[in-house]
């Protein structure tokens, strides 16, 4: 199986991680879904229609209603990632047509779906949206991650490319056989225990068993990935760092920007944020912030080049 630490080529990633500790907390669309078949299923006997679920088109942008739901986005979202876009009719923004020249300059490799709250106030509530433009991407049947407001196209390209990279493999095709001659990985009871307690959505028990595989096998960046990445989720899903309990508003809202915008694939920012509040903080507020930094930075490689950016970008804040 891919484990979390894992990405093609020689460098590991917390890919894996990402995609099952970004799961947790995720908005349960099941009552969108069942209310959705109860309507499919009374106009089918008011038509005299079978009562299954519509068949996903093939088209790489839709208009998703909560009738057609399930087949758009629960179904789609099982073979490719679905970045659900909701909006208004009365109040439409450039980013709806950026997205659908997108979803079609990419050959069908993610889909866009977009969903007038005004007419579907039911998805808008599934998914909890505070206001719009909000973004969802969908994959496995399940939220990935999100954004809210108009987002320009490179923005929008860094999120569609995360959440690729983080679906590749695990979605259409992820059942297929391995290739004749190739090595299968070797069976790791433990770490395996670690990756279902995280695609399960229990942050607590995945980090205590990441914990003691680093503690036990402090050689292994990647299970240092993925702890880290899985203690900065907890801490979203939770709404709760205790490393800010008794720090100013501006600490902790650095903090947890930080995390949220490690969580949305956006490193390069995260680390920024933090390097920044050093430079202007002092004492105790100084240490804290070094400290999350280094811990931040264990989300990535030791030689990825954000990472290695950070680092230098540290050590002029701290001298």
């Amino acid at each position: 199986m891919t484990r979390p630490g894992s990405r093609s080529g020689n460098n590991p990633s917390p890919s894996d991680a990402r995609l099952a500790a970004s799961l947790s907390g995720a908005v349960d669309l099941s009552g969108l879904k069942d209310r959705a078949d109860a309507q499919q299923r009374g106009a089918g006997q008011q038509a005299g229609t079978p009562t299954g679920g519509a068949q996903a088109s093939n088209a790489t942008s839709v208009q998703v209603t909560e009738q057609n739901f399930e087949a758009e986005v629960l179904m789609r979202s099982m073979k490719v990632p679905v970045l659900v876009e909701l909006g208004s009719s009365r109040a439409p923004t450039a980013m709806t047509a950026t997205l659908q020249q997108m979803a079609a300059a990419d050959g069908g490799s993610w889909v866009h779906a977009y969903a007038d709250v005004d007419q579907a106030p039911g998805i808008a509530q599934a998914f909890r949206a505070q206001g719009v433009p909000m973004v969802i991407a969908v994959a496995g049947g399940r939220p990935l991650t999100e954004f809210e407001g108009e987002q320009p196209e490179d923005q929008l390209r860094l999120v569609i490319d995360k959440v690729l990279e983080v679906t590749a493999g695990k979605l259409e095709g992820a059942g297929e056989q391995p290739v004749e001659g190739e090595p299968e990985e070797p069976s790791d009871p433990e770490r395996d225990a670690a990756e279902n307690a995280l695609a399960e959505g229990d942050l607590a028990a995945a980090e205590e068993r990441f914990q003691a595989l680093v503690d036990s096998r402090s050689g292994d960046h990647s299970l240092i990935e993925a702890l880290r990445f899985v203690q900065v989720s907890r801490r979203v899903a939770d709404e709760n760092d205790p490393a800010a309990e008794g720090q100013s508003d501006q600490i902790r809202e650095v903090l947890s920007k930080a995390d949220i915008q490690i969580m949305a694939g956006n490193y390069a920012g995260a680390f920024e944020g933090v390097i920044a509040a050093i430079r202007t903080s002092a004492g105790d507020e100084k240490n804290l912030l070094r400290t999350r930094l280094l811990e931040l930075l264990d989300t990535l490689p030791a030689n990825d080049p954000d990472a290695l950016a950070a680092r230098r970008n540290l050590a002029t804040a701290l001298y």
